[in-house]
């Protein structure tokens, strides 16, 4: 009983004054899920599937599972070739105890030259959310309770997030901002509540230390109102062009290891273990996260490093 209250406690915590996005600490190799602008940054196919379960071992802990595509638009061949169309999808189920909320977004992304190394992009993220409230998993002893009474889902429509990123083979920006549509979920929580505008602001750069050696430091800055911002700040060294390992720091939250590794010409994995730094760690088992790509470019197409971004 306990247990289920902190739970409770968290989820309106997080959904009415903190963050109400997922989070991810691979989020460079899996920054399709913040920025819509990265869709068709590759001339072909990628596809991600992932899962991560955070605070393992806590009952109703957070729980998200994640599909997402992306591919580049090909027309016939303008005289420059300096611009093309990116689109793709992104699905997402998070579950935070008694409380789920699932996502489906469409994509479309432009691409530009900005100068002779460097690209731009625009792009959207446009389709629905829903947000439910399992009412049968709720033990009270007010059987009037606002959230008893009103508890069912909601659909959230539009749910759009627009973004702009800019990138080089050694360097990338990106800055989107999801949920400015601030849909209420007052007819499913029973309390005033809504969306609010969440920013994403991240960077990376690629420092060549030696041969098949490289060095990536990121950061990924995210802010909603009446909280304070959250601050990712990751390492990665590129072991070689098929193994990379690395460590991150979330401020306030936890410290992990990272592990990618690129197998069979056109498979990549990612794993992230988090060891949780907040005082929830008396109660919870840490985080695993894992994701799983698969891209039609082969690994070895090229004998160039590209944007991680994009890897």
């Amino acid at each position: 009983m306990k247990i289920l209250i902190t739970v409770i406690s968290i989820a309106f915590s997080v959904s009415l004054f903190g963050q109400q996005t997922t989070q991810f600490t691979h989020y460079v190799y899996n920054y399709f899920a913040f920025n819509p602008a990265v869709a068709g940054s590759q001339d072909c196919f990628n596809f991600k599937l992932g899962y991560r379960t955070q605070w393992a071992g806590f009952d109703g802990n957070p729980q998200t599972g994640f599909a997402s595509f992306q591919t580049r638009l090909k027309f016939k061949k303008t005289r420059a070739n300096r611009t093309h169309h990116g689109v793709g999808a992104y699905i997402e189920n998070d579950v935070l105890g008694y409380m789920s909320t699932t996502t489906i977004n469409l994509a479309y992304a432009y691409h530009f030259q900005l100068g002779r190394d460097i690209r731009a992009s625009i792009g959207l993220f446009a389709g629905f959310q829903q947000f439910k409230v399992d009412a049968s998993r709720i033990i009270t002893i007010n059987y009037n309770d606002p959230v008893i009474q009103n508890g069912g889902s909601a659909l959230m429509i539009p749910y759009v997030t627009p973004g702009v990123f800019l990138n080089h083979d050694n360097w990338f920006a990106g800055l989107a901002i999801r949920q400015i549509v601030r849909n209420k979920w007052s007819k499913t929580i029973g309390v005033d509540a809504r969306n609010r505008f969440h920013f994403s602001l991240v960077g990376g750069k690629r420092y060549k230390i030696g041969k098949g050696f490289n060095l990536v430091p990121s950061a990924m800055i995210k802010y909603v109102g009446f909280s304070a911002p959250s601050v990712d700040l990751n390492l990665t060294m590129e072991l070689n062009k098929a193994i990379e390992v690395g460590a991150s720091w979330r401020n306030q939250d936890a410290i992990a290891l990272m592990a990618k590794l690129k197998f069979a010409r056109f498979f990549s994995f990612g794993y992230a273990f988090d060891f949780t730094t907040s005082k929830l760690r008396t109660v919870s088992s840490n985080t695993h996260e894992l994701i799983i790509g698969i891209s039609a470019c082969p690994h070895d197409r090229n004998n160039s490093y590209i944007c991680p971004v994009f890897d």
